[in-house]
């Protein structure tokens, strides 16, 4: 794939649109520091999947957003589109069938980023394939910086080896094989997990086969239940019914007394409503006579309260009359008081006016003296000034020489004292020992390396062995549960068919071939009865009969049962012959022989042919065969199991014993890594301490020697004592003469400070008089306005105290009239009131015998209330029942007849007969504890599952099978390509060292491990005079030529179509950079790699064939510009031709 073009909108600072065409060569970026150069690296590392925020300079995502300047508001989207030719089809096979892709990235503001792939959404983990099946990536050697430069300086061996890994092009390979190692951990997972389900699995069957017995069990005390607590609530509702019927006679009775009490009650309330309703006109009658009463009582009231405030406002009227004269008294005093102020003032203004204008004419004339005393003044300051600036001068270049001539002498025996304390010698010495730490500790941690494989892989082989005992425990196990729990319901069957005291017939021999349905037939149920005498039957014990002879024809019975004797005389007339033949030859039987087959016929020599119909002793004598055959079985079974678990055992403590080796080993590597890591840091401590003591050497011997011809030059510019005692009796001088110009200074501005005074208090007192002579105007107008207002006060209030001094006797006649009424009315209501009370009697008598009506009828009520309560009581109990019949029995109570098992009408037993009964049934239920009615239906279903997960067991086994095989695939292919590109890597590493040095040797070499997939890299160098040595003791330059030069050796192993360099020809002097140009031109020319280079130097950007410029116009805001040199220079050609 080649990469054709870059957009960019609204990424870091660039907040327009910006398009970047990648074309063949080199395109060179330059700009100032800070326009944003490297966000077109970034740009370029995040559009090929890179999702660390601190790769891009950022804490979050959202920060690689135009954040917005002053003058531009922030954006919500940065977007950036990358278009690939892919017209040779190298894109994945999901992305081959277009000749271009066009691969866009967006992220918004609070919700993430995602990816279009030709307009298609794709995941990151797909574009992170993509590039890097193209040797390329966010990560990728492709994109190199000064820090990447640095980084592969300073890296360990092992971290070296993604160079080689990126030149094998196996990233993407490293990136399928982890998917795949992520894959079988999860198999195995799953596979232990299914292991542990099946065994959880049998288990639970075991339990479940126990339960299932107990089930039967306990639906037969269940059925013994609902028969009798049928009886019982049958019982229970008959008592009931009875109880409901004679409840009902009682409350008929009841309602009949409520009837009469009712009548009784309504005559005597129709009397009292009589009487009561003449109560109301009497009361209206007697409170309408007393509301009169009363409203004369207030009448007279508001006389007297009239007459009380009358009284208080004739003495209100008289203190404020006394009030105003008193006042009139002060207003004329002061109206004399302003009037003398204002005389008083008119004369001090006068005098004040004559003040100013006397003093005026001597503060102008004492004004010029004082300019003239400060000129004067001034000028002798300013030569005192001048000359003491001027010794000062001298003075303190005096004391600077001799300063800087302590200095540097003190600079010369500091100097001699730090060269003497370098110890050249002695850093050297131990240099060289702290390489030879470094190389033991890294030969130590190589060894612990190497043991600790050792030891992972004895680790795998005891898991792979402890994987087989286990399985063939489980295997042994499961076969154990399923003969225990098989054993276990052949047992519990065999018992609960023992209902007959004695040991029965069918237990005491053994039938073999398959003839157990033969000899039951022979017996019409009696092989179920024993030795003990009962009423069903029994076998007689010592009965000897004579022995029957065989049929002549078939194989005798007996032949195929042993064990009891009885039971062979009586099958020795018994023969077995092929179902097809019986028939045939029944006619050849003798009196009491007879013939059966295999498949259950009976031919008696009778001419009775029988079929067998129920075989429960065949099935027996099978049960207790296999009863048998199970023990012996489970016992080789058991032993078998134990071996195995033994073996388990032993597998698991010795994976333990090498899991323990195995941490104590990690331990040890992870130890002497750290001692190794210490011991290589501080070797190169000690070079690089060495180097800077050598260049300290240097720069104090060139500081030691400035600092003696800087002391010698010093020595002739030494001021001498003379020039400076001149220059001190000029300045006392001067400083005389300045002395008595600022005492004439002080005694011009003194007088023209008291004269200015002067005018200036008599000026604020004028203004001050002008002010008290408006208030004191003021107070004689609102002094005269006063005196008129209380005139026509006093006016008013006497004509107020004579409208008042005639109302009292007014009021006293309307009192008496008032007076007059009252008694009249008081009478009137006394009568009225009379008449209410006589009713009122009449009613209290005819409501008494209301009240003892209504309790003899709320006492029948309450008889009725307690009946209509003991009916509905008898009939909620009845209701009680027949709900509690449904409950439990699901039926009516007509039908409790036909569950009880009893007719209608029948008698009865006892209801603590019946419920001691029900309790001893449900405490037998209750003996059997805990069970689970649907024990077989899960039984079925653990069996269906335990299918189904073996056969995703097996599944799963073979997945695990194709993973390791893919991933030691992977590992060998992967090796294979390491090994290649190594040797490609070394090779052209070798021949670039020698380009960008002009001479000098370089090499790799594989450390720490045989295995390349594990291996380091170590860097060796000789630069041309130099001695075969580790890039840490390179110079920065060197280092930086060195790692540039595997860089291009891995490009030129496995191009990649993009390479972006950031900045680093910066440590590179001229000569070196114009090798580095070079080197560039060739490697674009034979990889048709494009380049894109951020640069500062001038003459790597002459050297590009076309130029980016990134400025910044507005604060915070990056545009492009773009030049071809190619063009240009081809249009300048025919131009100079010309010329």
């Amino acid at each position: 794939m080649i990469f054709r073009n870059l957009t960019m909108a609204g990424f870091k600072s660039f907040a327009e649109k910006v398009e970047i065409d990648i074309d063949p060569g080199l395109t060179g970026i330059v700009g100032p520091n800070g326009c944003g150069k490297s966000n077109i690296v970034e740009a370029m590392r995040w559009i090929m999947g890179e999702s660390s925020a601190r790769q891009m300079r950022g804490t979050e995502m959202d920060d690689i957003i135009f954040a917005g300047t002053e003058n531009r508001p922030a954006r919500n989207l940065a977007e950036i589109l990358l278009k690939l030719d892919n017209s040779n089809r190298t894109a994945p096979a999901d992305f081959n069938n277009a000749d271009e892709l066009e691969i866009i990235r967006k992220v918004q503001r609070g919700k993430g980023s995602s990816y279009l792939i030709n307009g298609r959404p794709a995941r990151a983990k797909d574009v992170q394939l993509l590039f890097a099946d193209t040797a390329s990536g966010a990560r990728s050697a492709g994109i190199v910086s000064q820090g990447r430069i640095g980084a592969i300086v300073g890296a360990k061996p092992e971290d070296r080896r993604s160079l080689i890994e990126e030149a094998a092009n196996i990233k993407g390979l490293h990136q399928r094989k982890r998917d795949a190692e992520l894959k079988l951990r999860g198999t195995e997972t799953n596979l232990e997990r299914l292991d542990d389900i099946i065994q959880q699995l049998s288990e639970q069957r075991a339990q479940l086969a126990k339960q299932a017995r107990q089930a039967a069990r306990y639906r037969s005390v269940a059925d013994r239940i609902r028969t009798a607590e049928a009886q019982l609530l049958r019982a229970r509702w008959y008592i009931a019914r009875a109880a409901s019927d004679e409840a009902k006679k009682r409350d008929s009775v009841c309602r009949q007394e409520i009837e009469t009490a009712t009548r009784n009650n309504a005559a005597i309330a129709i009397q009292l409503a009589t009487a009561a309703a003449t109560l109301p006109a009497l009361r209206d009658a007697e409170a309408a006579q007393a509301a009169e009463v009363q409203k004369f009582t207030l009448t007279l009231r508001d006389y007297e309260r009239e007459l009380a405030q009358i009284a208080s406002t004739q003495q209100r009227l008289t203190s404020q009359l006394a009030q105003i004269d008193a006042d009139a008294v002060r207003e004329d005093t002061l109206h004399g008081d302003a009037s003398t102020a204002l005389d008083g003032l008119a004369d001090e203004l006068k005098a004040q006016e004559e003040a100013v204008s006397l003093n005026g004419p001597r503060l102008d004339d004492a004004r010029q003296a004082l300019e003239a005393a400060r000129s004067k003044s001034a000028a002798a300051d300013t030569a005192a000034a001048t000359l003491r600036a001027k010794r000062l001068a001298v003075q303190a270049a005096r004391e600077s020489r001799r300063a800087q001539d302590t200095q540097l002498a003190e600079r010369i025996a500091r100097t001699e004292t730090d060269l003497a304390g370098l110890n050249i010698s002695q850093r050297e010495t131990e240099g060289y020992e702290a390489s030879e730490r470094r190389d033991d500790a890294e030969r130590a941690a190589r060894d612990a390396n190497t043991a600790f494989d050792a030891c992972e892989t004895a680790l795998n082989a005891a898991d792979i062995a402890r994987e087989e005992d286990l399985t063939r425990f489980r295997d042994a196990d499961a076969i154990v549960t399923r003969l225990t729990a098989e054993l276990d319901a052949l047992s519990y069957l065999l018992s609960e068919s023992d209902s007959q005291i004695g040991t029965p017939m069918s237990d005491l021999v053994a039938v073999s071939d398959r003839m157990e349905l033969a000899l039951s037939l022979c017996f019409a149920g009696e092989l179920s009865l024993s030795y003990t005498p009962s009423d069903k039957g029994f076998w007689r014990d010592g009965f000897t009969a004579s022995q029957m002879t065989a049929p002549k024809v078939g194989t005798p019975l007996s032949q195929f049962v042993s064990g009891n004797e009885t039971l062979l005389r009586a099958i020795s007339g018994v023969a077995v012959v092929d179902d097809h033949d019986g028939a045939s030859l029944q006619n050849q039987l003798a009196p009491g022989q007879a013939l059966v087959s295999r498949d259950g016929t009976l031919w008696r020599w009778d001419g009775l042919v029988k079929t067998a119909q129920a075989a429960s002793d065949a099935e027996r004598i099978r049960q207790r065969q296999r009863v048998q055959e199970l023990t012996e079985e489970l016992g080789t079974t058991t032993a078998t199991r134990t071996t195995t678990e033994n073996a388990l055992q032993s597998s698991e403590d010795l994976c333990r014993e090498t899991r323990g080796e195995r941490a104590s080993l990690l331990e040890a590597v992870k130890r002497l890594q750290n001692e190794e890591t210490d011991a290589r840091r501080r070797a190169e401590q000690a070079v690089a301490a060495l180097q800077n003591a050598r260049t300290r050497e240097v720069d104090l011997q060139q500081i030691r020697s400035d600092a003696l011809q800087d002391r010698t030059a010093l020595m002739g510019e030494v001021q001498t004592d003379d020039d400076i005692s001149a220059l001190d009796q000029q300045l006392e001088d001067c400083e005389n003469t300045a002395r008595a110009c600022r005492g004439a200074l002080d005694s011009a501005a003194s007088s023209e400070a008291e004269l200015a005074q002067a005018i200036h208090t008599a000026t604020a007192r004028k203004i001050d008089i002008a002010r008290q002579q408006q208030d004191w105007q003021t107070r004689l107008s609102q002094t005269a306005q006063r005196r008129s207002e209380m005139t026509a006060r006093r006016t008013a209030a006497q004509q107020e105290m004579d409208t008042l001094s005639q109302r009292p006797a007014l009021i006293k006649g309307e009192q008496d009239k008032v007076t007059t009424l009252q008694e009249a009315a008081e009478i009137s209501r006394q009568e009225k009131a009379d008449a209410l009370r006589s009713a009122e009697e009449k009613t209290q008598t005819l409501t008494t015998s209301q009240r003892e009506s209504e309790r003899l009828l709320s006492t029948a009520r309450e008889t009725g209330i307690r009946a209509e309560g003991a009916r509905e009581k008898c009939e909620a109990d009845l209701e009680v029942i027949r709900d509690r019949i449904a409950e439990k029995l699901n039926c009516a109570p007509a039908q409790l007849d036909e569950i009880a098992g009893l007719k209608e009408g029948a008698s009865e037993e006892p209801i603590d007969t019946l419920e001691a009964r029900v309790t001893r049934l449900h405490n037998e239920r209750d003996q059997i504890g805990p069970v689970n009615l649907r024990a077989e239906i899960e039984m079925a279903e653990i069996d269906s599952r335990v299918t189904e997960m073996q056969t995703e067991k097996d599944d799963l086994i073979e997945a695990v099978a194709k993973l390791r095989s893919a991933i030691a695939t992977l590992n060998k292919e992967g090796r294979a390509r390491l090994l290649e590109s190594f040797n490609d890597v070394n090779k052209y590493f070798t021949e670039l060292f020698k380009t960008l040095f002009g001479g000098g040797h370089a090499e790799l070499r594989l450390t720490e491990s045989d295995d390349p997939l594990l291996a380091g890299i170590e860097i060796l160098a000789s630069p041309p005079g130099k001695k075969m040595q580790s890039l840490s003791l390179l110079s920065g330059g060197e280092q930086a030529l060195t790692a540039l030069a595997i860089i291009f050796a891995v490009f030129l192993t496995n191009p990649a179509p993009i390479c972006i360099l950031d900045e680093v020809d910066a440590p590179l002097d001229d000569s070196n950079v114009a090798r580095f140009c070079d080197l560039l031109r060739d490697i674009a020319q034979r990889t048709q790699t494009r380049f894109l280079v951020v640069t500062h130097h001038r003459m790597t950007m002459a050297r590009m064939d076309r130029l980016f410029g990134v400025t910044m116009e507005q604060k915070g805001i990056s545009r492009l510009v773009s030049v071809d040199l190619q063009t240009a220079e081809e249009m300048r050609d025919p131009v100079m031709g010309q010329a």
